[in-house]
């Protein structure tokens, strides 16, 4: 299902209680814990597994058509000149690793993350890619100006935050781009979330709050509206791709979403507020239960592209 570079009709109905937990964080920057470093780091990379087998690609197919036109062996080709590619809170690294595989070896590819903890040593990667420390709300280093054909990100609805605005970040990402680069941007799509079930009769209070947590009072709909966003800062061709979850991957996706509530949890307690980190710890252990019972938390994805004009 596409969307038009407009935002997404909001169907949500309104809801606080676990939701205005979020408050709790405000001013605290990135809340999931970092510190559980192998925990969060297999939760990433189960994370991108389970994104890529739902949306079928890692570029998106406008952007990889522009850039890299195929083969009759469906193989990727480039043009004379060597793409360069960068990630953006690239975290572990596997989303340009899995594309190194896949395009010339001759393409350039830079993992950008405010902490590079979670990547692996540089003696690892492939030869063609180099991670770097940056936060994306830094002023963009003089020598990434206009440098990448292609610039990913995904997931930076918690780096947003309480701002509810990714205007900011957008305008850093276009600053990376050569004229006539293309952006991607992959996020949750919070507003259009529901509790599905092998049987309509089946109760589920954990799923239900958890799915209000989510919602998080309205300060994720930003997401349904990156196309406007993106159009507002300059960007052209935008449009927006909406992906639900395959029935197959509804309960991987509910345990994934479950290791990111504990992680949540977590940051809590260190927050100081233990009470209301492990009522989280309760929900998870409930939520869980349902799953195995035959319901899912849905939470579908949305994927935005735009393209810096020449």
């Amino acid at each position: 299902m596409s969307a038009k570079a407009s935002s997404v009709s909001l169907s949500h109905e309104k809801m606080s209680s676990v939701g205005s937990d979020w408050k709790l964080t405000n001013g605290a920057g990135y809340i999931l814990d970092r510190d559980r470093s192998h925990a969060a780091a297999s939760r990433l990379n189960l994370q991108f597994y389970l994104w890529k087998d739902s949306l079928g690609f890692n570029i998106h197919p406008t952007i990889s058509q522009s850039l890299f036109p195929s083969t009759k062996s469906n193989e990727l080709v480039g043009s004379q000149s060597p793409v360069a590619i960068c990630e953006v809170a690239s975290g572990t690294g596997i989303w340009l690793t899995d594309v190194a595989r896949s395009v010339p070896p001759s393409t350039i590819l830079t993992g950008l993350d405010y902490n590079l903890s979670q990547s692996p040593p540089a003696a690892w990667l492939p030869p063609n890619m180099s991670m770097r420390h940056w936060n994306v709300f830094d002023p963009v280093p003089e020598d990434l100006v206009g440098k990448y054909d292609y610039v990913h990100t995904r997931l930076l609805v918690l780096v947003v935050g309480e701002s509810k605005d990714p205007g900011p970040i957008i305008r850093n990402l276009f600053k990376l781009l050569k004229p006539g680069g293309w952006l991607q941007w992959d996020e949750l799509d919070t507003v259009n979330m529901s509790i599905q079930k092998v049987d309509p009769a089946l109760e589920t209070p954990a799923l239900e709050e958890l799915r209000k947590w989510s919602w998080a009072d309205g300060r994720l709909d930003w997401t349904v509206k990156l196309p406007e966003f993106m159009e507002k800062e300059g960007f052209t061709e935008v449009k927006g791709d909406l992906f639900g979850d395959p029935p197959a991957l509804a309960r991987a996706f509910t345990e994934q979403h479950l290791l990111t509530a504990e992680e949540f949890a977590e940051g809590l307690i260190k927050l100081g507020k233990r009470e209301v980190g492990e009522k989280y710890f309760g929900l998870v252990h409930k939520a869980h239960q349902e799953a195995i019972e035959g319901a899912a938390l849905c939470v579908p994805r949305i994927v935005c592209v735009g393209r810096k004009p020449l």
